[in-house]
């Protein structure tokens, strides 16, 4: 993905509160780890098979959680949304990849190292598996959630109200009825959502978003802008993906400093119109 230029970057960036410095240090940063792992894993098969098992499982389990973040950064940044799109499949990829290698290390790992979730929920592991889902959602891939659902569902024991009903558009057999969510605020508000009726869902979705930075303060982007080059912008990616499956009229709220409006605004178009090099919704 092109970097964008200074004067590019002000004209399109989404999340005010991201500098081009930040922008600049965090994507070169997740470009040049993928990379390096990507160079790792072309090593000479006779290189390769002295390498510890954990060493691939660390490897790609940093390049999953890089290629999330440079999506989300690019979003807050002004990078098309097409090319987000086009970018979505290879990060799937990175996370089908580390699931692998983790699965691998699990074998022969001792018994206090097996057992572990690829992506906690109940621990910081559920906001990335969100983003991965609503993006996906939103970018229009839902076709490839399947493919998503089983690195979620390893050794992810407890289930989770929002996972499960965002997925549920994708794959049957998910558990709509479920009340809880592993990570509880503020994303159990959204089930009220799901069960409301259609003309009572703007409003309550309005007043998620009102209440969404608040109720995230135990989660890990809260506060993030403050902290060196973590933050990559703040948004409710499931507000999005949920107006989008119930298709919620946002007139209401698609203002809101939360709501990524651009990627509603792509995901409604005929996908035909997904598929042109940049987006009539995109900053210009």
């Amino acid at each position: 993905m092109q970097t964008l230029d200074e004067h590019s970057f002000l004209a399109r960036r989404r999340e005010p509160l991201l500098s081009y410095s930040i922008y600049l240090e965090s994507k070169h940063g997740m470009e040049v780890g993928i990379g390096m792992v990507a160079a790792g894993l072309q090593q000479p098969a006779e290189v390769l098979q002295n390498i510890p098992p954990e060493n691939f499982m660390t490897a790609t389990r940093e390049r999953a959680w890089d290629g999330i973040d440079l999506l989300s950064l690019a979003y807050s940044a002004g990078h098309a949304t097409a090319d987000l799109r086009a970018l979505y499949p290879t990060i799937l990829d990175y996370w089908e990849e580390f699931a692998n290698y983790d699965r691998a290390f699990d074998v022969q790992a001792s018994a206090a190292e097996q057992g572990f979730p690829h992506f906690a929920l109940p621990g910081d592991g559920y906001e990335q598996v969100n983003r991965m889902i609503c993006l996906g959602i939103l970018l229009g891939w839902g076709s490839l959630l399947p493919r998503l659902a089983p690195i979620i569902d390893f050794n992810n024991h407890e289930k989770d109200g929002l996972v499960e009903r965002l997925l549920a558009f994708s794959i049957d057999g998910r558990d709509t009825d479920w009340q809880e969510c592993t990570r509880h605020m503020p994303y159990v508000k959204t089930l009220k959502i799901f069960a409301a009726a259609k003309n009572q869902r703007p409003a309550l979705m309005k007043n998620y978003l009102k209440q969404w930075y608040d109720a995230s303060r135990r989660e890990p982007y809260h506060d993030s802008h403050a902290r060196d080059t973590s933050f990559s912008g703040y948004w409710s990616w499931e507000a999005a993906a949920v107006t989008c499956l119930l298709n919620i009229d946002d007139s209401s709220y698609r203002d809101d400093k939360f709501y990524p409006a651009d990627l509603v605004a792509f995901h409604r178009q005929p996908p035909c119109m997904r598929l042109a090099p940049a987006c009539a919704t995109d900053p210009p």
